[in-house]
């Protein structure tokens, strides 16, 4: 027996055990995101209305967020456009008005072109009528699926090299022999 030769089968197996104790991580994780993925919808729809409806108006930082958000998304409020109608947002513009009708029943941000006041009126023909949810929901499965393509195609590669490093050991333990 040759002394490079224990010291590398026992590296090859050692490889093995690591690649194989990975792939089985990444296939019980794999399964939780799947068995977890009717989850996403319920509760991103549960904290984005809160995000929306609390802190819209109250946080600069959140007010930029969520502008963003509709503009990038194309949409309007958490689930449609009514949402604002019981926002934090809303309400306290009201109370600053002499007329509530003078106020905006819907961010700007919610326009299809964004214009200055667009959004005074939560009915006109300028307004997203979708829900950010949705669009969110959807692009967020759409890279998922992405995500789960890469995994799928790296296992195969970690399946293909425990195979071989399989090989290799039986091969130096039939040399050795």
């Amino acid at each position: 027996m040759n002394a490079v030769e224990g010291p590398l089968r026992k590296s090859i197996y050692r490889y093995t055990f690591v690649l194989l104790i990975v792939f089985l991580l990444e296939f019980i994780v794999g399964g939780l995101a799947y068995l977890y993925e009717t989850q996403i919808e319920t509760e991103l729809q549960y904290t984005l209305n809160a995000t929306f409806m609390e802190h819209y108006g109250v946080s600069e930082q959140q007010t930029k967020a969520i502008d963003s958000l509709q503009q990038e998304f194309s949409c309007c409020g958490a689930v449609r456009f009514e949402d604002w109608r019981q926002s934090v947002w809303l309400r306290s513009r009201r109370k600053d008005l002499i007329k509530p009708t003078e106020g905006r029943l819907v961010p700007d941000s919610c326009c299809i072109t964004v214009v200055a006041k667009c959004g005074l009126r939560d009915g006109p023909s300028n307004i997203h009528y979708t829900g950010c949810i949705y669009e969110m929901t959807d692009d967020l499965k759409y890279h998922l699926i992405i995500l789960g393509a890469i995994g799928l195609g790296l296992s195969v590669i970690q399946v293909f090299g425990m195979v071989l490093s399989c090989c290799l050991y039986v091969k130096l333990k039939d040399v050795l022999d």
